[in-house]
């Protein structure tokens, strides 16, 4: 299993953005490993809820997204993400469906401004369509708390260490490996070879904020039928529950370091 389609598309966008911000001769092309629907990525001013609505189109593609961002002096990408109760289920168990789970934000930031991009993937006719929507635009630019890639991974190794001795006590073997190889991952000099190649922009991240992505994809249990999320036998469910919410944010909060270490 591995993380949403949309988390890694939202974070290699950013990463790509930050890289030609800085003038970095990179392209997000339909090859790119989270090129996903690369056809139909569209950046607007909004998401209209009438399908036959006109829509204003700002960019056609990503090339063309980060132009504008130049053209619109936006100077650097920040990811974030934020809790979201529109399913009425807890994130790490909303994640599994459509429109579940939290909502990924780019903050762009122009000065002492900035604008506010989110996305939503959804079905139009028949054809799954990608639109990068300004949610806000304009308005002061907010405290961006950054935690370190150091910081980050000890978090991380930690709730997978607890995960690890939970699933040995439930006796879910299948599980276990897993964890423990997410948990390897943060240990291991070449794990970044792991990283589909081109999935973040060359020379721009440092080997151990790819090493989290690396883990922090492995570690992603979250789905529907089979996943982490459908699991009933175990020796402490109270605790099963607030571990799972706690990797869930843990994974979050740690591929955001990772994505935001650059530049």
């Amino acid at each position: 299993m591995s993380m949403k389609d949309e988390i890694a598309q939202i974070m290699s966008l950013v990463a790509y953005g930050n890289a030609c911000l800085q003038g970095k001769p990179v392209s997000f092309d339909k090859n790119h490993p989270a090129g996903f629907h690369y056809g139909n990525i569209r950046f607007v001013e909004k998401v209209p809820k009438d399908l036959l609505a006109r829509k204003t189109i700002l960019a056609e593609n990503p090339n063309l997204w980060f132009n504008y961002l130049k053209d619109n002096s936006v100077n650097r990408l920040y990811l974030s993400f934020q809790p979201s109760t529109v399913l009425g289920l807890e994130d790490h168990i909303g994640s599994a469906f459509v429109g579940g789970g939290s909502h990924w934000n780019i903050i762009a930031e122009k000065g002492d401004k900035c604008d506010i991009w989110q996305t939503k993937w959804q079905m139009e006719f028949g054809d799954l369509k990608v639109y990068y929507y300004q949610a806000i635009n304009d308005i002061d630019l907010p405290k961006i708390t950054k935690t370190t890639v150091d910081q980050a991974r000890l978090y991380l190794r930690e709730i997978l260490k607890d995960l690890v001795t939970f699933t040995i006590k439930s006796e879910l073997d299948n599980w276990e490996k897993v964890f423990q190889t997410a948990l390897n991952i943060l240990s291991e000099e070449e794990s970044i070879k792991l990283l589909q190649k081109g999935f973040l922009p060359e020379g721009c991240f440092t080997s151990e904020a790819e090493q989290i992505l690396v883990a922090c994809d492995h570690a992603w249990v979250f789905g529907g039928m089979g996943s982490w999320n459908d699991v009933v036998r175990v020796h402490d469910y109270d605790l099963y529950t607030r571990l799972s919410a706690n990797l869930y944010d843990t994974l979050c909060k740690s591929m955001i370091a990772a994505i935001n270490s650059y530049p």
